[in-house]
């Protein structure tokens, strides 16, 4: 099971909540109810004053531990010899001067527009196309979907475009902070920072024309 990262800032905050919490238990124990503190009943409420805002967080980590162990990861349906294919995920550029596909078509998110890199030779062309003409499409079909209380998923595919067949997917989940957690940055804790996984699915399905 995997915690949250600890600051100073929310342990004295949870501190400060718990002074303020066992405080107005105890006023009303004595000066309202009339009873002693000496009860067991005053003590089990002190307990579960001290436990309670601890439950959220064993909660976020139960599921969060259980989605990564169960559906996390790369997963490979089958591989495909290919001379290139479609990335929806990201703009190639200059990147295909250092890969070992021979064109990669993508999408120019800020205006929408559809480019094609190709190998010419020893030169790299970079130019726009009405629509992709690659058969594989690399898409990201979940992007900061909700599956559970403080935790996302994210999922990339890959997609033979002709049969509608999922050769490949990558599944990955996130997880937020507990309610008191308080910090100059509120830095998330991802399922491939635990299993190592590779977030590109694609050089595992893809095989390179040789």
């Amino acid at each position: 099971m995997r915690f949250y990262y600890f600051s100073s800032f929310s342990l004295i905050a949870y501190w400060v909540v718990m002074g303020i919490a066992i405080m107005v238990l105890w006023l009303l124990w004595t000066q309202a109810f009339k009873l002693k503190m000496r009860h067991p009943v005053f003590w089990v409420l002190v307990v579960a004053i001290l436990v309670l805002p601890w439950s959220e967080e064993l909660w976020i980590a139960y599921n969060f531990d259980r989605l990564c162990r169960k559906d996390a990861g790369v997963f490979i349906n089958r591989t495909v010899e290919v001379d290139g294919f479609y990335d929806d995920t990201t703009h190639w550029w200059r990147q295909l001067q250092e890969s070992p596909y021979q064109f990669v078509e993508s999408r120019e998110y800020g205006t929408k527009n559809y480019w094609r890199v190709e190998r010419v030779g020893n030169e790299i062309r970079h130019f726009k196309i009405d629509r992709p003409t690659a058969r594989y499409h690399y898409k990201r079909v979940d992007s900061h979907t909700p599956v559970a209380h403080q935790i996302r998923r994210f999922e990339n595919v890959l997609i033979d475009s002709q049969t509608g067949e999922i050769l490949g997917r990558y599944t990955n989940y996130a997880r937020g902070a507990y309610w008191f957690f308080i910090s100059l940055d509120r830095p998330t804790i991802e399922c491939d920072e635990l299993k190592g996984d590779d977030i590109f699915v694609y050089p595992y399905v893809l095989k390179p024309t040789k």
